[in-house]
């Protein structure tokens, strides 16, 4: 599995706008984060599209979550970035010029991929940045990265 620059991005500055409780401008996430300001104005423009994040503009601007920490999911943020574990379409583009793959039909690697999306997927569905904002144990696998009452 592998997670884009943007995803993770993404992820830490959703994190940075749930931190700090209210809106924070292109120029101090940046400076937060460590991330150049273009990059920055990217990422917000695509969490913007996907209904994370709301923008205004002035003197009083900035971007702000647009739902409660608790009900936004790690899912949900990764999803914004269109970025998938396992693509449905990889197999078809493994056979250029015919129209499916010649090992479709015997193929067992389709349903591994599949079910792995599906684990990775379910895993992140269930994991709301409130979550791991406050550091709290994730199910069987431990516990998050942050302790809790740790403020970004």
């Amino acid at each position: 599995m592998r997670i884009t620059k943007f995803e993770e991005y993404g992820l830490r500055l959703v994190l940075r706008l749930a931190a700090a409780d209210g809106q924070l401008t292109i120029r101090e996430l940046a400076e937060r984060e460590r991330i150049p300001e273009a990059t920055v104005a990217k990422v917000i423009g695509r969490l913007r599209a996907a209904g994370l994040v709301r923008a205004a503009r002035g003197r009083n601007g900035g971007s702000a979550l647009t739902a409660p920490a608790s009900t936004i999911t790690i899912a949900r943020i990764v999803e914004a970035f269109d970025e998938r574990l396992y693509d449905p379409g990889f197999c078809d583009r493994m056979a250029p010029g015919q129209s499916a793959c010649s090992r479709a039909s015997s193929c067992g690697l389709r349903p591994v991929w599949r079910g792995l999306t599906a684990v990775v997927g379910d895993f992140l569905a269930g994991i709301t940045v409130a979550d791991v904002l406050a550091g709290g144990p994730i199910g069987d696998r431990g516990s998050l990265p942050l302790v809790a009452g740790q403020r970004m």
